[in-house]
């Protein structure tokens, strides 16, 4: 049984399915942080060595526990944030690395502005042929849906404080395979519609575009339809003018720019 820690800064939640081919390299990047935080691993349902991997980290910060819910990356995202105890909650992907650096910038983030409950960092891609490239956040430090940032629909580039999350009992929506980042970060904006970026050029993490494993290059068009389902059904439910505004934008670039690659 997973047992309960004192309270840290910064709770990570790494999901992870048969992904021992980048779990070393993930969780090395972690536990090399000098971090008050804890690296929460769900289990998703793993047929390979990752939890081995996992375990002789012999780091007292790693906490290893079993997806709870229902089986997908949203299910165990929201089984770590059911165990997260930290002031401020991240994700990160199995297949991805944290820098070096990354928990001192976000030390920095924590404090711009307490009543501020999203912040985003910058990464760096990689993509084809392992070439790496910067992806820095716009210039204008806070931005609200009218006109979101770059990068705005992750949650691994992402910090958020917990409090709010739980106060307004935000969770992934399960059973979606595509998009499920979106509709957390669309809920997140109803409630409160700022997100504020970095204006430091330091990256925070590398995410592998080149992945080719990965759900968000397996994406079909029946899963894009479910996703765009998703939205019409959330706009129904949001509160947030700006919010649903942002969502039909959002909506009418994807159908027109990169549905027909999925529909050829």
């Amino acid at each position: 049984m997973a047992r309960r820690r004192r309270k840290p800064k910064i709770s990570v939640i790494v999901p992870y399915k048969d992904s021992e081919k980048w779990l070393e390299g993930c969780a090395g990047s972690l536990i090399r942080q000098e971090a008050d935080a804890e690296f929460i691993f769900v289990d998703d349902g793993s047929q390979d060595d990752g939890r081995k991997i996992l375990e002789s980290m012999k780091d007292k910060r790693c906490l290893l526990v079993e997806n709870e819910h229902a089986q997908g990356v949203s299910g165990a995202r929201n089984t770590g944030l059911d165990y997260a105890r930290g002031e401020w909650v991240t994700f990160l992907d199995a297949d991805d690395e944290m820098l070096p650096g990354a928990f001192r910038l976000f030390g920095f983030m924590m404090v711009l502005d307490d009543t501020i409950n999203m912040v985003q960092a910058n990464h760096i891609g990689v993509f084809l042929n392992d070439v790496k490239q910067n992806r820095f956040a716009n210039d204008r430090g806070m931005y609200y849906p009218d006109m979101l940032p770059r990068s705005w629909c992750m949650v691994w580039n992402k910090l958020y404080r917990r409090s709010f999350i739980e106060e307004h009992h935000i969770r992934f929506k399960e059973g979606v395979q595509y998009g499920e980042d979106e509709l957390f970060n669309l809920v997140c904006l109803n409630y409160d519609g700022r997100i504020l970026c970095t204006q430091a050029r330091t990256c925070t993490v590398l995410h592998r575009y080149n992945n080719f494993e990965s759900l968000s290059h397996k994406k079909t068009a029946t899963e894009l339809l479910q996703q765009t389902r998703e939205m019409e059904d959330y706009i129904l439910e949001c509160d947030s003018a700006e919010v649903r505004m942002a969502i039909c934008r959002m909506m009418v670039d994807r159908w027109s720019r990169r549905m027909p690659e999925v529909f050829k």
